[in-house]
C-alpha cells in the first residue's frame, strides 16, 4: 500500500514516551499508538491504537483497536520506536490490514457539516 504520506506523528512535549499520536493527513484524524497491558497474559505487553477526538482525549464511541500481542517489556522500546519512525510503513503490512483501514477511512472529518434546517449551497 501507497498512502502518499497519509500518516504524520504528531510532535509531543513528553520526550522518550512510548506512546504517542498520530494524524491521517486525509481525514485529519488522531489516533494514539500505546504499549498496554496484554489482556489475555498480564505479564506480556500488546500495541493499542486509540481513535481519538480532535482535542487528542480517547474517542469511547470507538472501541481501541489491540494488535501484537505477547511483547516482553524488553521488546517495547524497540517496537514503538520502530512504529513511531515509520507508522506508513507499519500500516502496509500484512498484518494491519484491518487497522489500516479503520485509520485511512475516506472523508470523515471532510465530510460537511450542514446545521439542522440549513440547506448546503450546492443544492
Amino acid at each position: 500500500m501507497n498512502d502518499g504520506g497519509a500518516i504524520a506523528v504528531v510532535a509531543e512535549h513528553v520526550a522518550g514516551a512510548y506512546g504517542f499520536t498520530m494524524k491521517t493527513v486525509a481525514n485529519e484524524l488522531l489516533h494514539r499508538v500505546l504499549p498496554l497491558r496484554d489482556p489475555d497474559q498480564p505479564r506480556f505487553w500488546c500495541v493499542v491504537v486509540v481513535r481519538c477526538t480532535a482535542g487528542g482525549l480517547p474517542d469511547r464511541s470507538q472501541p481501541p483497536w489491540v494488535g501484537r500481542r505477547g511483547l516482553r517489556r524488553e521488546d517495547l522500546s524497540e517496537t514503538m520506536e520502530a512504529i513511531r519512525a515509520d507508522p506508513s510503513a507499519w500500516l502496509a503490512q500484512p498484518e494491519q490490514t484491518e487497522l489500516r483501514e479503520w485509520v485511512l477511512v475516506p472523508g470523515i472529518a471532510a465530510a460537511p457539516t450542514v446545521p439542522p434546517g440549513e440547506r448546503s449551497s450546492q443544492e
